[in-house]
């Protein structure tokens, strides 16, 4: 059987088209474990939002976070959140240069004042915050109740955290 010109083109533009959709999800996959890693230990996220993002946060004298299971932020919301912070609350900002002008909600610490975010210990440029606003949707957005199957999947299957969630 031979195939027309029209056809063999059409077939290797699908071949094409479908290998740029396997490296892209290959790509958002890795961005998100890389993600994970920033959540976890560089960025402390748990200690406030706890480590399944629900707002339980590990350290007891941390502020409650938000729940990260009910937010309905944008991925590119939640990664201005992480670069920014949120004026008048808790929550710090993770880009050393924010509020030296207005890239942050169009505002600068001359006009927020006292409600200026605090500067996060552990700065994160964009491609962080974006993986890390990967991670938060991919594994906490719309996630419901924890369960123990979501806790051995994100700790582990030997993680004591898990225990409590035990079937």
């Amino acid at each position: 059987m031979r195939m027309s010109g029209k056809w063999l083109v059409l077939c290797a533009v699908a071949v094409v088209f479908a290998s740029f959709l396997g490296f892209a999800n290959m790509a958002a996959s890795q961005n998100a474990e890389m993600g994970r890693k920033i959540y976890q230990s560089q960025a402390d996220c748990s200690n406030c939002h706890g480590w399944a993002g629900n707002g339980d946060g590990d350290d007891p004298r941390a502020s409650r976070g938000a729940n990260l299971r009910e937010t309905i932020l944008t991925l590119e919301e939640i990664a201005e959140v992480i670069l920014c912070g949120r004026p008048g609350t808790a929550m710090p900002h993770y880009d050393n240069r924010a509020y030296n002008d207005d890239r942050c909600y169009g505002l600068t610490r001359e006009q927020l004042g006292r409600d200026t975010p605090t500067k996060a210990e552990t700065p994160l440029v964009k491609r962080h915050a974006d993986a890390l606003a990967m991670f938060i949707t991919e594994w906490f957005k719309g996630a419901g109740e924890v369960t123990f199957q979501q806790c051995v999947n994100l700790m582990g299957p030997e993680s004591i955290r898990c225990d409590a969630l035990r079937p």
